[in-house]
C-alpha cells in the first residue's frame, strides 16, 4: 500500500508500521492549563485622576494632526478604534466633561486609538480640536484626525491617547 498524502514520495506500509512501534510507548503531554498556576486576578494599581478643568479654558491652537504611518493606516482605513465615544445630545459642558473622563479611563486602561463621535455639524465638531490642543491635555493627546468614512467620516475624529506615564512602585506608595 503505497498510498500519496500530499506532496512527497509518501510512505510505504513498512514505514508506518516503524512509525507506529517508534510510537507505541508514547502518551499524550498534560495539558498546558493543568500545569500553570491558578488564574488570578490583575491587580489594578489605582493612580488618582489628576486635576482638569471643568470648563474647557479658551484656546486657538487646535490638537496636532496625526503623522506618519499611523496617518496613512487611518487614512485607508486600516486601524481601528479600541474605544468610543458618542457625543450626541451632550451640552458643550457636559460633553468636555465625558471627553476628559473618557479619555483619563482609556488611558488608563492603556488604549491608544479611540474614535470621538461628534455629528457632521454644529458646535461640538467645530470646538473638539480646539479642547484637545489646550496645555492641560497634552499628558493625554497625542495627535488628532477625522474619522475614516466606515468609522463616520466628517462626524467623528480619531484620537491617538499618549502612553500613561510609568510609575515606579516608590511612587505607587506616596499620597
Amino acid at each position: 500500500m503505497n498510498e500519496r498524502r500530499g506532496r512527497g514520495r509518501g510512505t510505504s506500509e513498512d514505514e508506518h508500521a516503524l512509525f507506529r512501534q517508534a510510537l507505541k510507548d508514547a502518551r499524550p503531554l498534560k495539558r498546558r492549563r493543568e500545569r500553570l498556576a491558578p488564574h488570578t486576578k490583575p491587580v489594578k494599581l489605582v493612580v488618582p485622576l489628576p486635576h482638569y478643568s471643568a470648563r474647557p479654558e479658551p484656546n486657538e491652537r487646535p490638537a496636532p494632526p496625526i503623522g506618519g504611518h499611523a496617518e496613512a493606516r487611518l487614512r485607508r482605513g486600516r486601524l481601528e478604534p479600541e474605544a468610543r465615544l458618542d457625543l450626541h445630545g451632550f451640552t458643550q459642558d457636559g460633553a468636555y466633561r465625558a471627553l476628559i473622563g473618557f479619555l483619563v479611563r482609556v488611558q488608563g486602561d492603556g488604549k491608544r486609538l479611540v474614535l470621538v463621535i461628534t455629528g457632521k455639524g454644529g458646535t461640538l465638531r467645530a470646538q473638539l480640536p480646539f479642547w484637545l490642543g489646550q496645555q492641560e491635555l497634552k499628558p493625554l493627546v497625542a495627535g488628532l484626525s477625522e474619522a475614516h468614512i466606515k468609522h463616520g467620516g466628517a462626524g467623528a475624529f480619531y484620537v491617538f491617547v499618549k502612553r500613561a506615564p510609568r510609575r515606579t512602585w516608590h511612587e505607587a506608595d506616596k499620597p
